[in-house]
């Protein structure tokens, strides 16, 4: 389940938009699968549930998730190179961020490489 930091300057329908984008992606909720209902998950997150609907909303409208009368939500039936595609931008915008934080603390892109890799040798890595 994901969580909302209510201190982050980050909205938090976008913060639901991006924690859902990320369990999707990572399999949590497969393709047709039906997502927690607006108020489950307004229950769940603590949040006002027309902050769920507007998250749910806009992740319809780029079409990630569609929605039955009556049923719910469900995800998107999208190829693996979608998805794979959806995880390069989700990943290239947070190194993006890291980078941003690395220039300002006067770091170069080689020491910045080197903190990179003793992450990876630190964590696994699927």
């Amino acid at each position: 389940m994901m969580n909302i930091n209510e201190s982050s300057p980050v909205p938090i329908y976008q913060q639901i938009i991006d924690g859902m984008r990320r369990e999707i992606l990572a399999g949590v909720f497969g393709p047709d699968s039906r997502l927690p209902s607006i108020r489950e998950l307004a229950l769940a997150l603590k949040v006002n549930p027309n902050t769920i609907a507007r998250a749910y909303q806009e992740l319809e409208a780029e079409g990630a998730i569609y929605f039955k009368r009556g049923q719910g939500a469900f995800v998107t039936a999208k190829s693996t190179d979608d998805l794979l595609r959806q995880a390069r931008l989700e990943m290239a915008k947070h190194i993006g961020e890291i980078m941003a934080i690395a220039r300002s603390m006067g770091l170069d892109r080689s020491q910045v490489r080197k903190i990179f890799d003793s992450v990876l040798e630190q964590q696994e890595v699927k």
